[in-house]
């Protein structure tokens, strides 16, 4: 009786460490308009991304000052470009990397056009061998959506993650809050 009430214990414990791991992820659309539906109840409109250009998927990235010419920064863009990666491929949309070298292309798409205010940049590694001591990851940023054709802008969002030194070892690195926004920004292009 004993060691299965400290079994339960033991588990209920590990749950509740590893429950710190999820990244807090806060949104906010730029461009919401409420509209009243015939019940009286008044309903968010968000950004809404043609059927079309939900198939493909293309990354651009910059940033202020203070996030590009930061040590990590190209470790923050290789995270979104392999969060996004993953994401898009979860959806089912093709997904263009253009970080880097910006490319002309064909067909309808969207142009996840991400704007990096700031960040601080912390890595799985150094959060398990120096828990708090590495500070709080978290990242700031803006997202346009746009049709790769024309350019209209279909809305835009912010994201700001962060961490607690609280939650120790087991707060959310930055790979896990650029996964989060990853699959929120997917989310906004192909809500299905």
């Amino acid at each position: 009786m004993r060691n299965r009430y400290l079994s339960a214990l033991t588990l209920s414990g590990i749950a509740f460490l590893l429950s710190g791991c999820a990244a807090s992820l806060q949104t906010q659309n730029a461009a919401t308009s409420a509209t009243a539906s015939s019940d009286g109840k008044v309903t968010q409109t968000g950004i809404v991304v043609p059927a079309a250009s939900t198939h493909t998927i293309v990354l651009r990235m910059s940033g202020s000052t203070v996030a590009t010419s930061a040590s990590d920064w190209p470790r923050v863009q290789t995270e979104w470009r392999e969060a996004m990666e993953g994401a898009s491929k979860d959806a089912s949309s093709a997904f263009v990397d253009e970080t880097v070298k910006r490319t002309s292309r064909s067909g309808a798409g969207t142009v996840v056009d991400v704007y990096v205010e700031d960040f601080h940049f912390v890595a799985p590694g150094a959060r398990y061998t120096l828990g708090i001591m590495t500070g709080n990851a978290f990242i700031q940023a803006r997202v346009a959506f746009r049709d790769l054709q024309s350019g209209r802008v279909f809305g835009e969002r912010s994201y700001n993650t962060s961490s607690s030194a609280w939650q120790g070892i087991f707060a959310p690195t930055s790979d896990k809050q650029a996964r989060a926004i990853a699959a929120d920004i997917v989310k906004q292009i192909d809500p299905r």
